[in-house]
C-alpha cells in the first residue's frame, strides 16, 4: 500500500510529516511512503537522511519575489499539477496527506479533485495559506491547535502535532538536568544570535556545572562563536542540530522560537522554555503558538522587541529549579500519540468512512 505526504521547507512541515510516515509504516505491513516536495527546501537533505524516497515538484514560493520573478515562476504551478497527476496515477496512494509548504497544494488538489482521500496536518494555530487552499478539496483536517480548525472549509479534529519516533521515547524532564538550549528554529534566530550570548556570559552563576548548547544557523556560526569566546561555561555552537533526541533528553530549559514543532517537542517532554516568536510569521502565527504554553504557565512568552530587556528575566530561571519544576509541572498529560492519531485518521479515511463518523470517533481521544 502506499501513501504520499506532501509539503516541506522547514523543518516544521517536515518532521510531523516524518512521524506520521513513521506511525503509518508501524500500523500498516509492507506500507510504502512516499515524500513530495521540492528540490529547494530542506526535504532534500532531512527525507534522504531517514532512508525515505523524495519525489519533487517544479513548484517554487511566491511571496517575497517581485513582479518579474513571480512571471517567470508562473509556469511552474501548471507544471506541478501535470507531474502530481503523473505520480498519482503511478503510485496509486490509499491516501494524500498535505502538512503545508507551497509543494503540498498541487498534489492535494489533485488528489482530491480525483477522489483520492486527502488529509491536511496542520502544525500552527493560525494556518498558512497552503493548507487553507487545500481545505477546499480535502477530507479532514488535524490540527494542532485547536483554533486553527475554523480556518478550513472541512471538518477538522484537534489532534496535537506529530512528533518523531526518537523523540516520543525520550525521558520527561527532571531538575537535574545541566543544559541550556538555545534554538532558533532550522535556519537559525537572528535575534538570539545577537542576544543571548550576552545575556548567558551576565547570568550564568560563576562555577556553574551548565552548559550551554546554541543552534545558530549556518549564516551566523562563525559570529556567534566569537560571541561565546572565554566563556567561563562549556559551550557548543552549531549550525544545525541532528541529534536533537539525545539532546533533549538533557536540557534544563530552552530559549528558542515557538514554530509548532518546538512546541509539540517541548510539550511532550515536559521542558520549560522561553519562548521568542518570530514577529514576521505569516498572520504572526508563532506569538499564538506561544501563548498555548504561556497561558498555562509552562513558559514565557517574550516578544522580540522586549528581547533586549530580558537577561535578568533569562537569569532568574536558570538559578531558580522550583521555579522550572512549577512550569514542567504546568504542561497538560497527553493522553494519545499525535502521530500515531493522525495515522489512525488516515486509516479510517483509507477504509471511505463517513467524515463525521471518524470525527465523533477521534474527537474524544485529543491529547
Amino acid at each position: 500500500m502506499n501513501y504520499l505526504i506532501a509539503g516541506g521547507g522547514t523543518g516544521g512541515h517536515i518532521f510531523p510529516a516524518i512521524a506520521i510516515g513513521e506511525a503509518l509504516k508501524e500500523k500498516v505491513e509492507g506500507a510504502d511512503v512516499y515524500f513530495v516536495g521540492t528540490r529547494y527546501g530542506m526535504e532534500t537533505r532531512l527525507i534522504a537522511e531517514r532512508g525515505y524516497p523524495l519525489l519533487t515538484l517544479p513548484i517554487r514560493g511566491l511571496l517575497g519575489k517581485n513582479i518579474s520573478q513571480k512571471l517567470a515562476l508562473l509556469w511552474r504551478l501548471p507544471a506541478s499539477v501535470i507531474m502530481s497527476l503523473f505520480l498519482i496515477l503511478r503510485y496509486k496512494p490509499k491516501v494524500v496527506i498535505g502538512v503545508g509548504g507551497y509543494a503540498s497544494a498541487p498534489l492535494m488538489l489533485t488528489a482530491g479533485f480525483l477522489r483520492i482521500p486527502t488529509m491536511i496536518q496542520e502544525q500552527n494555530a493560525i494556518p498558512g495559506i497552503t493548507n487553507k487552499v487545500s481545505s477546499r478539496t480535502a477530507r479532514l483536517a488535524c490540527c494542532g491547535f485547536a483554533q486553527a480548525g475554523k480556518y478550513f472549509k472541512c471538518p477538522s479534529i484537534t489532534t496535537g502535532n506529530p512528533v518523531r519516533g526518537d523523540l516520543r521515547k525520550l525521558e520527561k524532564w527532571c531538575s537535574n538536568r545541566q543544559t541550556i538550549l538555545i534554538l532558533g528554529g532550522s535556519q537559525g534566530a537572528a535575534a538570539l544570535n545577537k542576544y543571548l550570548p550576552q545575556f548567558l556570559m551576565e547570568q550564568m552563576p560563576e562555577n556553574t556545572p551548565l552548559r550551554v548548547v546554541h543552534q545558530c544557523g549556518e549564516r551566523q556560526t562563525e559570529e556567534v562563536k566569537a560571541a561565546y569566546e572565554n566563556a567561563p561555561f562549556k559551550v557548543e555552537v552549531t549550525a544545525f542540530i541532528d541529534n536533537m533526541g539525545q539532546l533533549l533528553e538533557h536540557v534544563l530549559f530552552a530559549v528558542c522560537r515557538a514554530g509548532a514543532s518546538t512546541i509539540a517537542e517541548l510539550k511532550m517532554l515536559r521542558i520549560p522554555a522561553m519562548l521568542v516568536p518570530y514577529p514576521r510569521a505569516t498572520h504572526d502565527h508563532q506569538t499564538h503558538n506561544a501563548k498555548s504554553l504561556a497561558d498555562l504557565g509552562a513558559a514565557i512568552l517574550v516578544p522580540e522587541d522586549e528581547l533586549p530587556h530580558s537577561s535578568a528575566l533569562l537569569g532568574s530561571f536558570i538559578t531558580d529549579k522550583e521555579k522550572l519544576e512549577k512550569m514542567a509541572d504546568a504542561y497538560p498529560k497527553q493522553s494519545r500519540d499525535s502521530a500515531e492519531l493522525c495515522a489512525e485518521i488516515a486509516l479510517a479515511l483509507q477504509e471511505k468512512r463517513e467524515v463525521m463518523d471518524i470525527v465523533r470517533e477521534f474527537e474524544t481521544h485529543v491529547p
